[in-house]
């Protein structure tokens, strides 16, 4: 059976990304698997002094997974609320897993024994997102993942999903990724709107080279979409024309790494990433068939 693995600490942020992944999860027919990784105290500096007692050892483990069975609870409830009684649409199973380790193996471990479509993740807003995206665990969560990684801000509550975008430069490796993403619209009935941000001046788009790019980059997409080309001094401010077009899910492509870079090197692109008030799809390369319709 298809999984949808939702990374918790228990945090706000976390339990709002699970609870959109429930919306998720029955038109995608797909389970929730809910992924929890811990460490013990004296693995972590700042609690470096701490001296851990084995034998305390299973009494963590049972605290993780009441907290763990108390979120599947909930989940239940709220899944019941959304989909009654009936048999059809699909209702989603609720599982949990909690394992002691680096948060980036227990997540790829997790998802890697189970038929993963999809890791969720929940992320805080100003603050904190600033750390998320700077930090070594989402660097490497991004980097590393061979699944779809849906980022899901703090406050964003689920609504249907009518709109998705990517952004692309019509590089030939985002064929495969448009498609994947045609393939995933479908389960919402949604519009994949495929958008290329131009960071020129020149009206590029009356050059027959970059014509020639744009259909050979369309042709070979199967199924429902639209284009978009839009004209920005950068990428960020491309962007955020973007967002305006009332989309409900951003999508950039795992290759992409110079738009990650740089969030790193440049104070605006950091900004702008703390300010991102939708849900952010990474999709690595070898996710092409994994929302075969």
């Amino acid at each position: 059976m298809r999984t949808i693995l939702v990374a918790t600490d228990f945090s706000k942020a976390s339990k709002n990304a699970a609870n959109y992944a429930l919306h998720l999860a029955s038109p995608l027919k797909a389970n929730i698997e809910l992924c929890h990784a811990f460490s013990l105290p004296s693995e972590s500096p700042m609690l470096g002094q701490i001296s851990w007692v084995l034998y305390e050892y299973p009494e963590l483990v049972e605290e993780n997974n009441k907290e763990l069975k108390k979120q599947v609870k909930d989940l239940e409830q709220k899944e019941n609320k959304l989909l009654g009684d009936e048999a059809f649409p699909f209702h989603p199973s609720v599982d949990y897993l909690s394992e002691v380790g680096d948060t980036i193996k227990v997540i790829n471990d997790m998802a890697s024994h189970k038929n993963t479509i999809l890791i969720v993740m929940g992320m805080t807003g100003a603050g904190t997102i600033k750390r998320f995206f700077l930090g070594s665990n989402s660097i490497q969560m991004i980097d590393k993942t061979k699944y779809p990684l849906l980022l899901i801000p703090e406050n964003h509550k689920y609504k249907p999903i009518t709109k998705i975008a990517f952004s692309t430069d019509l590089n030939k490796k985002d064929v495969k990724t448009a498609q994947s993403l045609i393939n995933f619209a479908k389960y919402f009935n949604a519009e994949l709107l495929i958008t290329h941000i131009l960071q020129s001046t020149n009206d590029v788009t009356e050059d027959r080279n970059y014509e020639h790019t744009k259909e050979k980059f369309l042709k070979n997409l199967d199924g429902k979409y639209c284009y978009n080309c839009i004209y920005s001094e950068n990428v960020d401010y491309g962007l955020d024309i973007l967002k305006n077009k009332d989309i409900d899910i951003l999508v950039m492509g795992h290759q992409q790494r110079g738009f990650f870079e740089s969030l790193i090197k440049s104070s605006h692109a950091v900004k702008q990433a703390e300010h991102m008030q939708i849900p952010l799809l990474i999709i690595p390369e070898s996710a092409d068939t994994v929302f075969r319709f």
